[in-house]
């Protein structure tokens, strides 16, 4: 899960956002900021959602290694503190996604990148 949320960011950060950002008349970002009513589309949600989405892979990443590294603990029940905390990690991970697919979903409905 953890390398696949680095692509998926990776992505998104490095090939489907430029076209967002591309400094046209008519590129999604300028139709958001030209509108005052939509303006705040992109000043808090896709700037949130360009910044705060790579935190996901990070907490997924961390989840990981704590499955990796206290494997044997985790499976006997023995380390309730490193299974807080990797459920934590993994929960905040998810629960980051949702919310940044759902900011791009909700941006790409006022101004799609096309």
């Amino acid at each position: 899960m953890a390398a696949i949320l680095w692509a998926t960011v990776a992505t998104g950060t490095w090939i489907v956002y430029p076209w967002y950002r591309e400094d046209v008349d008519d590129s999604p970002r300028s139709l958001l900021l030209g509108d005052k009513g939509t303006e705040d589309w992109h000043t808090f949600a896709f700037e949130w959602k360009e910044h705060v989405a790579w935190i996901a892979p990070m907490l997924a990443t961390v989840t990981a290694f704590i499955v990796l590294y206290y494997r044997g603990e985790l499976m006997r029940a023995q380390n309730s503190t490193a299974r807080k905390i990797a459920i934590g990690c993994f929960i905040g991970s998810f629960v980051i996604v949702v919310i940044a697919g759902l900011l791009g979903a909700l941006v790409t409905k006022k101004a799609p990148v096309t």
